[in-house]
């Protein structure tokens, strides 16, 4: 029987062909040449993971980028299971509210993702291209248009946040919960837009082990925050010693901790806890340290210091450009899947507040961090793509799809065997309701059918758009997910209930990850990639040019002082 190293040895062997110009459909420059980056790489300080993956090993190039990324997103995502245990605490109408909420943060995540991934598209192969002054000015780029994005829509979700969470079948308590959430949300909406962005990028220059560490920091931030805002507290001291009593909402005891000190002083302090808004406020704060700490990362500890010029942030036609061409198909992807979301939330709403809350649980709390460790292998399967596309390695970057969707098929395989066999156990730490738990329990059996499919989609996907043609997987993408309202209305039209909305889901996840791999066996996006490549070379040239322009004058001016 053959062991995984040998599999995996075999596909090297199929998947890694070596440089190739079959692609080519115009004479490219050659690779870059090792010496070129000896040029550069004094800049940045000795001993950092920041590495150009084009010579590597595929699949120990993907699977080292892979799997820090993939822990990173799962830590990230332990923000959202962070929040919906605290909240599970505060009360069943909480629990209720969060599943409307959810996809609003959805559709907040597919604008963040048009710049990010533009972003870190356009950084990593400036990377591979061996321009590190053209990384910082894609990065600044990247972050100006975060910023100008960000008023906008914290004021559209501010003034309609009630009629965006009633719209998705929000009602009563719960309603009136979801919309205290989402508002104290939008108050840190700049940091929303940042973290995302700075990971991507750092992402970008190869490294993944940073952000992992950043997320590791934010979820230990997060949580502490969490315990402190969300729920009431009684904290007292004396000759007796200190006592920390936490309650639930529902008159609990979480927390009853006694430290025998005996305290010259006495005296009491009472929180009531601020429930929905105090997770809401700890995402925030939380995201917003790590974001600030990212970008100090980037300029002291990659060498990046030209981020601290104004010129980094000047308005760049050409890299935005790059950004938004890469960026708006793959966040409009995203955003309209949280638009379809928005109406399978409402639609899912006319069964219940049990039905609505075992669908985010379901959903939010336990698929999310199976999607997490798919995105992970996008992210390392991408960032080769990306690194080969700026060195003129085209088949490299195809192959990287390929080897990147094998690898990541052994983990889909793993949780679709947990979503069959014990939906009930992941179900049960997020909520003690008959009602709810059952609901998420259906649902998740169900899903098991489209981890693998799902797994597809993402890989080849991200590996397009990591390789500057992100166009053509949209229109896969989107119209798959629009799919999912007639089919599942239709389902429930018929008669069969959650169950028919479930399977609708399952059945546009295998249309879309099989559509997904033809597109990218089939090399139609070549082109578009090409293209890209030339826009980011023409983009270096022409600051090359400038820079060449503004030296010309000030040495042809005559010297102050002159007679």
């Amino acid at each position: 029987m053959r062991t995984w190293s040998a599999i995996l040895a075999s596909a090297e062997e199929v998947y890694n062909p070596g440089p190739s110009t079959e692609c080519r459909r115009e004479p490219a420059s050659p690779p870059r040449p090792r010496p070129r980056r000896a040029g550069w790489r004094p800049i940045l300080p000795p001993g950092l993971d920041v590495r150009d993956t084009s010579r590597q090993p595929l699949a120990r190039a993907i699977t080292g980028l892979a799997l820090p990324a993939a822990l990173s997103f799962l830590l990230q995502n332990l923000y959202h299971q962070n929040d919906a245990w605290f909240i599970g605490k505060v009360g069943g109408a909480a629990t209720s509210a969060m599943m409307p909420v959810t996809m609003v943060a959805v559709a907040n995540f597919g604008v963040f993702l048009t710049l990010a991934r533009g972003t870190q598209s356009l950084v990593a192969r400036t990377f591979g291209a061996g321009d590190l002054e053209g990384v910082q000015r894609a990065l600044g780029q990247g972050l100006r248009l975060a910023m100008l994005a960000v008023l906008p829509m914290a004021a559209l979700e501010w003034v309609y946040a009630r009629e965006l969470l009633a719209l998705m079948g929000g009602e009563g308590a719960a309603l009136d919960a979801g919309v205290t959430y989402l508002r104290m949300l939008v108050c840190f909406m700049p940091c929303l837009f940042a973290m995302p962005l700075i990971d991507f990028s750092i992402q970008g220059l190869g490294d993944t082990k940073t952000p992992f560490k950043l997320q590791l920091l934010a979820v230990g931030v997060n949580t502490a925050l969490n315990f402190m805002l969300v729920l009431p507290h009684d904290l007292s001291w004396g000759g007796e010693g200190l006592r920390l009593l936490t309650r639930t909402g529902s008159g609990g005891t979480l927390v009853d901790l006694s430290l025998p000190l005996a305290l010259p002083l006495s005296g009491s302090v009472q929180t009531a806890g601020m429930g929905v808004a105090g997770a809401a406020a700890a995402t925030g704060l939380s995201r917003g340290f790590v974001a600030l700490l990212g970008l100090t990362v980037l300029i002291r500890g990659k060498g990046l210091r030209l981020l601290l010029t104004r010129a980094m942030y000047r308005h760049d036609r050409r890299r935005a450009g790059e950004i938004l061409r890469v960026g708006v198909p793959a966040g409009s992807s995203t955003f309209l899947f949280a638009v379809v979301g928005m109406f399978i939330t409402g639609l899912v709403g006319r069964f219940g507040q049990d039905a609505l809350g075992g669908y985010y649980v379901g959903f939010r709390a336990i698929e999310s961090a199976a999607f997490m460790v798919v995105l992970g292998f996008g992210v390392g399967a991408g960032t080769v793509a990306a690194h080969a596309v700026g060195a003129g390695d085209f088949a490299r970057a195809r192959a990287a799809g390929h080897m990147g969707a094998l690898l990541c098929a052994v983990p889909m395989l793993a949780a679709t065997l947990l979503f069959l066999l014990v939906p009930e156990l992941l179900a049960s730490p997020f909520s003690d309701r008959p009602g709810i738990l059952a609901a998420a329990a259906a649902y998740l059996g169900t899903m098991a059918w489209c981890q693998l499919p799902q797994s597809m989609e993402m890989v080849y996907g991200d590996v397009m758009a990591s390789s500057g043609s992100s166009v053509r997987s949209a229109l896969v993408s989107i119209p798959g997910n629009v799919l999912r309202i007639p089919l599942a209305f239709g389902a429930v039209a018929m008669g069969w209930g959650l169950a028919g909305i479930w399977w609708a889901i399952v059945a546009t996840a295998v249309l879309k990850g099989l559509g997904m791999a033809a597109l990218f066996r089939s090399r139609s996006w070549d082109r578009a990639v090409l293209s890209g490549r030339e826009r980011v070379l023409g983009a270096a040239a022409s600051a090359g040019s400038a820079r060449r322009g503004a030296a010309g004058a000030q040495l042809e001016s005559p010297e102050e002082g002159t007679t």
